[in-house]
This record gives structure tokens, C-alpha cells and sequence, in this order.
């Protein structure tokens, strides 16, 4: 915990308070302080830093709360029909990880290619279809978000999906047989028995959700590169480009430290309003 956790952020955080670049690096101990310099720059929307950080956490949180819900979705469609008596079900459960398991530089590098303008099968599918008249630029300007936000539902999906099924095979089938009985329509056998027992899977899920997409970074460089545009910039892109192509090692600890503080008070008050829930 001392080596991982403890020195690495004590040391970003020492950081952030200095000016600390690639001229001052090499003896970074007596690099001048500045206090908040950093972390004012870093939310000032009249320097160019502050403009593209803002704009990534607006971008952040629209990509977060899309594939969260979009995701959650698939998941439990996923989840419900896999929960089913068919033959080569376990086949089938072990099929759809393939996603999940294929690593990110594979997995994404695939999309690239699928969204590329001119030779990309999304393009030529969506034309064939008729729902387009012109090739569509996916991996360049406004639609490039979008792009990013499918390719990670795709992702991410198969997880959830899992977790959903563990918890559906927890609920016992005398609960659905007594409300069918009780004269229980779909919906409400659904919603009362379902969901109240995927509640806790849900709940969990939710929160790694939210912490693995504010976090996002392979999806957006593969697909990308280093530096998304303002419509798909993300923290963790900026924080990487200012660090280690910028050399302004002051300004990435501040960006890295305040996003770490955004993310701990969604947590926190993710966690609240869950335990005022359960508690009523």
C-alpha cells in the first residue's frame, strides 16, 4: 500500500503545487512553488488548458452516462435471455465474452478500421441500407464521440451481462411461481422480483461503470490518437498530452489530482444516495 498507493499520489499532489517542466525536472525538489497556479489554470477558461479540461469533463460525463445506460441495457436484455433453457446455453455464455476478453488495442483497432470514411463497413452497410446518402467522418469532428461511445458498449457489455446472469440465478423460481398464482403480470413480477434482487449486482455494477468510463483512455487513443479534437477530448487524454508530449509535469498532477477529487465526490455521493434508498 506504501509503494502503490501512498508515495505515487503523495508525490502527484506534491507536484501539483509546483511549476515543474521539462526545464526544472531534473531537480524537481527545488522547483519553484506556485500553490494553486496549476489547478486555476487547469479550470480557467481563458487559457487553453482550462478551455480543452472543461470541455473533456463535459465530454467525459456525456460518454459516461451514455454507455453506462446504453450498456446497462444490452447487459440485461443479454442477461434475461441467456437466464433461458436452450440448448448450448454454456456455449453460448461463454461466446459472448469474446469482446471482453479481446484486448483493447485488438478490440478498437478493429473499430478504426470499421469506421474509416472511405473503406469502412460501417459506411458502406449504413449505404446499402439507405439510412445515408454521404460517407459519414466517424473518427474526425462531432461524430467521433459517438463512435468511441459504440465501440465501448460493444466492450463492455459481455461484463455486465455477466454479473446480471450470476444474479438472476440467485432468485429463486418459487418467487416468480407464487406471484404468477398471486395474478402477477409480467411487468410486475419484472419490476418487484427482478429487480429488487438484482439491486445489489446493479448497484455494484453501476459504481465500476462509473469509475472505468470516467477513466476512459485506450478507447479514445486507439480510435483517435493522442489528441481526440475538442469533441472527443477526454481527461485522461489531456492529462497524458500535457505531461509526457507538453513536459508541463505541474499542470498534468493538477488536472490528474482534481479528477481524482471529481470522481471520489460522484462516488461518494453515488454511495449516499443508494444508502438513503435502502434505508427507506
Amino acid at each position: 500500500m506504501l509503494f502503490v498507493h501512498i508515495l505515487p499520489m503523495t508525490w502527484g499532489i506534491l507536484i501539483s503545487f509546483k511549476k515543474l517542466d521539462i526545464f526544472t525536472i531534473r531537480n524537481w525538489i527545488s522547483a519553484p512553488w506556485i500553490g494553486f497556479q496549476n489547478y486555476i489554470n487547469g479550470f480557467n477558461p481563458v487559457t487553453t488548458v482550462g478551455q480543452r479540461y472543461i470541455s473533456s469533463l463535459w465530454n467525459v460525463l456525456y460518454y459516461g452516462v451514455v454507455t453506462i445506460l446504453g450498456g446497462f441495457v444490452l447487459s440485461l436484455i443479454a442477461a434475461l435471455l441467456l437466464n433461458r433453457d436452450f440448448f448450448g446455453r454454456t456455449l453460448v455464455r461463454g461466446l459472448i465474452l469474446i469482446p471482453y476478453i479481446t484486448p483493447d488495442a485488438v478490440a478498437f483497432s478493429f473499430w478504426r478500421f470499421m469506421f474509416q470514411n472511405r473503406i469502412g463497413i460501417i459506411n458502406e452497410t449504413l449505404q446499402n441500407l439507405g439510412i445515408i446518402q454521404d460517407r459519414v467522418m466517424w473518427l474526425v469532428g462531432s461524430n467521433s464521440l459517438y463512435a468511441v461511445m459504440i465501440a465501448a458498449m460493444w466492450k463492455g457489455w459481455p461484463f455486465g451481462a455477466l454479473m446480471l446472469l450470476a444474479g438472476l440465478q440467485t432468485i429463486p423460481r418459487e418467487m416468480y411461481e407464487a406471484a404468477m398464482i398471486d395474478g402477477a403480470s409480467v411487468w410486475q413480477r419484472f419490476r418487484y422480483i427482478t429487480m429488487a434482487y438484482l439491486s445489489p449486482v446493479i448497484k455494484t455494477m453501476m459504481i465500476m461503470n462509473i469509475l472505468w468510463n470516467f477513466h476512459a483512455y485506450n478507447q479514445f487513443v486507439t480510435l483517435l490518437g493522442s489528441d481526440p479534437g475538442k469533441y472527443a477530448e477526454v481527461p485522461n487524454t489531456l492529462i497524458m498530452r500535457q505531461t509526457f508530449s507538453f513536459f508541463k509535469y505541474g499542470i498534468g498532477s493538477a488536472l490528474s489530482v482534481s479528477l481524482m477529487v471529481i470522481m471520489l465526490v460522484i462516488t461518494l455521493l453515488y454511495l449516499y444516495i443508494f444508502r438513503i434508498r435502502a434505508e427507506e
